[in-house]
């Protein structure tokens, strides 16, 4: 099942977008999962976003975000997790976001 259209809040410019930004993955054999993204610059919210997505799924989205260096939260029901990321269009440019186990986990770049 494709992931749902994630709910977003973004106060950076609507020309500004990081194409495939955010990588996620939902290990989880069982059950969908809801991820609450936080992305903030230098302390100040700069994006927000709900994404819910299906078992044993990865997927990516573009972020409504500038190219930079931002501070990003993953949150769950049971578990929240937080790291500086490098955002842009380079294929590593990146935050890759996991779930399962009733944990969410957040890294910069995959390789």
């Amino acid at each position: 099942m494709p992931l749902a259209p994630p709910t977003q809040r973004s106060t950076t410019p609507s020309e500004a977008v990081c194409t495939d930004a955010l990588l996620l993955r939902n290990y989880e054999g069982a059950s969908p999962v809801t991820i609450d993204i936080a992305i903030s610059d230098d302390g100040q919210p700069v994006c927000e976003t709900t994404v819910t997505f299906e078992p044993l799924t990865i997927e990516s989205i573009d972020l409504p975000v500038a190219p930079g260096e931002y501070r990003l939260t993953a949150a769950t029901a049971d578990s929240d997790a937080t790291a500086i990321c490098e955002l842009g269009d380079a294929p590593t440019a990146l935050a890759f976001v996991e779930a399962g186990n009733g944990i969410v986990s957040v890294v910069d770049e995959v390789y």
